[in-house]
């Protein structure tokens, strides 16, 4: 039976819920002979999809995949959770399909509808669907079929470990980012493996920003990073060494979260208390 559930917010448990029994969400074919096992300095095709083999053995394989958790065992959402949900999964005959939510998928303007005749509808808050999800999970395999790790590295807390490290020539090109003041000690060479990973990480993150966006990344980042200093009339951070690059990139991937009670700012994934 097809059934579709939601992730919220927060770090209570349970946090999956389910929405809808009987809807089919997602529509369309694929083909996992076709798919590319990750790599990634591989180019897909404009309509390939990359493949995780064995992925309930990964870290990062969510609990209720693991668990082969059944439709029953998840409670029903409360429309108070609406707001907070942030991705999709649509269970159907095809597999497990994730869906990354995101403030811009969610409608709430009045629309036009196209029918027999035009009308306006005005009832309350929608999510859009895209046409095809950010991965599917086909449990018959055992195997994550996906498009762009960065997308679903939000769903799958970790799975930016497996991404690239960025090259030397795109470290230069990251550092000289206008937004990044770089100290006459610190320098490409001395960069990191694990931050050359973030690099390639967030370029891609920052490939896809409008200005205006970036603008409110680096008042984020300077609300949590006291440590790195900022200049706000030139937007630019003042990077010394590995540690603040770390935290700098940490900000591109919107790590940082404070409690909703006690108001500590913490660092996601290590719940590291920053102060």
């Amino acid at each position: 039976m097809d059934f579709l559930i939601a992730k919220v917010k927060g770090r209570s448990r349970p946090n999956h819920f389910k929405l809808l029994s009987d809807v089919t969400i997602f529509n369309f074919t694929i083909s996992t002979d076709s798919c590319v096992e990750y790599d990634p300095g591989h180019n897909l095709d404009e309509d390939g999809w990359f493949k995780l083999s064995d992925f309930k053995t990964r870290p990062f394989c969510p609990d209720f995949i693991k668990n082969n958790q059944a439709t029953a065992e998840f409670n029903q959402i409360l429309s108070s959770s609406y707001k907070d949900i942030v991705y999709l999964c649509s269970f159907q005959n095809i597999g497990i399909c994730f869906q990354k939510v995101t403030p811009s998928l969610y409608l709430n303007n009045p629309m036009l509808c196209f029918g027999e005749n035009v009308t306006v509808e005005q009832t309350g808050r929608k999510i859009f669907i895209n046409s095809l999800p950010d991965a599917i999970y086909i449990a018959s395999q055992d195997i994550l079929v996906f498009k762009n790790l960065a997308t679903i590295s939000s769903i799958f807390k970790g799975i930016d470990l497996l991404y690239k490290e960025a090259t030397q020539e795109e470290v230069r090109t990251f550092l000289d980012e206008p937004f990044i003041n770089l100290a006459a000690n610190y320098s490409a060479e001395i960069v990191s493996k694990s931050n050359r990973k973030r690099i390639a990480l967030a370029m891609d993150i920052l490939s896809e920003m409008e200005e205006d966006v970036k603008n409110e990344m680096f008042n984020y980042i300077h609300t949590y990073c006291k440590h790195i200093n900022y200049d706000p009339g030139q937007k630019q951070f003042s990077i010394a060494d590995d540690v603040q690059l770390k935290f700098l990139l940490y900000g591109i991937e919107q790590k940082f979260y404070t409690t909703p009670y006690t108001h500590e700012k913490r660092l996601a994934n290590s719940v590291q208390k920053l102060g």
